[in-house]
């Protein structure tokens, strides 16, 4: 919902490069594969002599990539970066890999997880290191994809793999085999990232890997909104980029959000009205957006912001993926809240009416008191 990782693809690159202390990894996830869906879209061969991972993608799978990953990060401060899945290898004076991987922002309370390709070189002599990335979910902004922090295969999310299956189901020419969710993004319903396996349908073919993006709306129907081919050993730093106005956010879906001078006017536009308050204790409204079917109203003390929303259903529409120690049920003005917490502070808070969803939240957390006044006023009861 708000802003909750700062590292652009500069900063990353830079940190990438420094040495230091012991590498801190998530704990290991694994890959699925499901049954192939089939599309017309294929755009080529690989190019570059990257050769796609065609047996199991799981690190376990794959103990020699492993090994190379933890020496060439064994030295990185200030991320943490787990592996996920090998997509592909290429063979050199040495041998180049390309991880999927989880990447978090140490040091800083609330960081949110990305999601980017990672290049290890590992030399003849055994001798590793990072040599780029690529990245597909970055910063957590609002409106931007939020990174699958849980299990990353199909089986273990069934509602995206519903998805999936109805977006996909009739298109021919190319085989698309899912293997790992990667992300949302809470829009007018939800879009889905999904990694895919895909190979065109003829004989002898090569594999590739496919980023595919799935729209489900408010009404469960599902459609696909991108299939776009990764180009391996292609990275952040080879691009012509602006990274001061960069949003490393996965492009493809046009920001859906617009600014409102009014609460009447961004009703207007979403075709839901919130009766939020002018102020929140100190708080004072500092911004309205809206897109179909959702509110989002901004709050600022000058130091701290606080953002509230309302959208149509029942379903969770804070955008908040970070992990929280504690997860509290309440009732505020007969009404039963969810509150997250780190620390003692709320973090973020969402509840219903029964036709419509709200969410509270404040980047860094505040206090449980101030939190359950604040929500109080939003149910205004």
């Amino acid at each position: 919902m708000k802003k909750t990782m700062k590292i652009t693809a500069a900063a990353m690159a830079a940190v990438l490069a420094m040495t230091g202390s012991a590498f801190g990894a998530f704990a290991e996830d694994e890959t699925s594969d499901e049954a192939p869906i089939v599309s017309e879209e294929f755009t080529g061969m690989i190019s570059g002599g990257w050769s796609v991972n065609e047996g199991k993608l799981g690190m376990k799978f794959n103990p020699g990539a492993k090994a190379a990953f933890t020496k060439a990060t064994s030295g990185i401060e200030r991320l943490r970066i787990q592996p996920v899945a090998l997509l592909s290898t290429q063979i050199v004076a040495g041998t180049n890999y390309c991880f999927l991987c989880r990447v978090k922002e140490t040091g800083k309370k609330n960081s949110a997880v990305g999601t980017s390709l990672v290049y290890v070189y590992e030399d003849l002599t055994g001798n590793a290191s990072v040599t780029g990335y690529k990245t597909i979910i970055g910063e957590a902004l609002p409106g931007g994809f939020f990174t699958n922090t849980g299990k990353v295969s199909l089986s273990a999310n069934k509602d995206v793999y519903k998805a999936y299956k109805k977006a996909m189901n009739g298109l021919t020419g190319v085989s698309y085999t899912p293997v790992a969710y990667l992300g949302s993004q809470v829009v007018a319903g939800t879009n889905y990232l999904i990694l895919c396996r895909s190979r065109v349908v003829y004989p002898n073919a090569p594999y590739k890997f496919s980023l595919v993006t799935i729209y489900k709306d408010l009404s469960g129907k599902s459609e696909v909104l991108d299939i776009e081919d990764i180009s391996f050993g292609e990275t952040d730093e080879m691009q012509d980029i602006d990274y001061d106005k960069v949003n490393d956010n996965l492009d493809g879906v046009a920001n859906p959000w617009s600014e409102y001078e009014t609460l009447a006017a961004a009703g207007n536009a979403a075709g839901v009205s919130f009766d939020a308050p002018d102020a929140l204790g100190k708080y004072k409204l500092s911004g309205i957006r809206a897109m179909k079917g959702m509110i989002d109203v901004d709050y600022s003390n000058g130091k701290k912001e606080i953002c509230a929303r309302k959208g149509t259903g029942t379903d969770d529409i804070s955008g908040d993926y970070n992990e929280y120690e504690k997860t509290e049920r309440v009732k505020i003005s007969g009404v039963k809240v969810t509150l997250r917490l780190n620390g003692g502070k709320v973090g973020s808070a969402i509840w219903t009416d029964g036709k419509n969803s709200y969410a509270y939240y404040v980047e860094g957390g505040i206090a449980r008191k101030t939190a359950l006044s604040h929500i109080k006023a939003l149910i205004g009861k």
